[in-house]
C-alpha cells in the first residue's frame, strides 16, 4: 500500500495553481485572437480584396457572376478518394481585373482566407496562367454551401493543384502583397 503525504492545503494550492495556469492560457489565445483579427467584418457570400490596409474592392457573388463564366469539371484526389465536380466559376484574373486592371502588375502574391481562417497563398504568375485558378460559386449548377450549410459561399480553385490542398473553401477575403 502506497502511503501519501498530500493534506488539503496541499491539495487547495494545486487547485490554486491549476486555475491559474488555465486563466493565463485562456488570456494568451485572447491576446493572440486579437492580434490576428484585422478589423474586418468577414461574411459569405461577399469577397473583400485588400492590399496590407487598404482596402480595394469587395464583391458579392452577384457581381462575380456577372463577369465571365466558365465550367470546370475536374477530379481532386485526396486520402479520402476523388472528388468529381462540375464547378460554375469565373477567372480569378477577371476578377482582380474588375477592381484595377494594374493589380496584376503591383503585386506578387495572393493569400486566399476562408471564413474558417483557413489561407493559401498564390502565386500572381499563377493567376496569370490561362486556365488555372479560378472562384467557383457552384457545383453542377447548385450553389455552394456555407459552412453553415445556407446557400452562397465561393471557393478558389487551381486547376494545376490536382489535390485540392490550396482550395480555399468559404472564401472571403484575398490580400494581396
Amino acid at each position: 500500500m502506497v502511503e501519501t503525504n498530500v493534506g488539503k492545503g496541499d491539495l487547495f494550492n494545486l487547485n490554486k495553481l491549476l486555475a491559474a495556469v488555465i486563466v493565463l492560457l485562456f488570456l494568451c489565445i485572447a491576446f493572440f485572437s486579437f492580434l490576428n483579427h484585422d478589423g474586418a467584418v468577414l461574411k459569405e457570400g461577399t469577397l473583400v480584396i485588400k492590399a496590407g490596409e487598404t482596402g480595394l474592392g469587395s464583391l458579392s457573388i452577384a457581381d462575380i457572376r456577372k463577369l465571365p463564366a466558365v465550367e470546370k469539371k475536374m477530379t481532386v484526389h485526396s486520402g479520402l478518394g476523388n472528388t468529381e465536380s462540375d464547378f460554375t466559376c469565373t477567372p480569378l484574373l477577371a476578377v482582380l481585373n474588375s477592381i484595377d486592371q494594374d493589380l496584376t502588375q503591383k503585386y506578387k502574391k495572393i493569400i486566399a482566407k476562408g471564413i474558417d481562417n483557413y489561407t493559401s497563398v498564390i502565386d500572381m504568375s499563377e493567376v496569370l496562367q490561362p486556365d488555372n485558378v479560378y472562384i467557383a460559386y457552384a457545383d453542377f449548377g447548385k450553389p455552394l454551401k456555407t459552412k453553415t450549410g445556407g446557400e452562397g459561399s465561393m471557393k478558389i480553385i487551381i486547376c494545376n493543384d490536382e489535390f485540392g490542398q490550396r482550395f480555399t473553401n468559404w472564401l472571403v477575403s484575398l490580400e494581396l502583397q
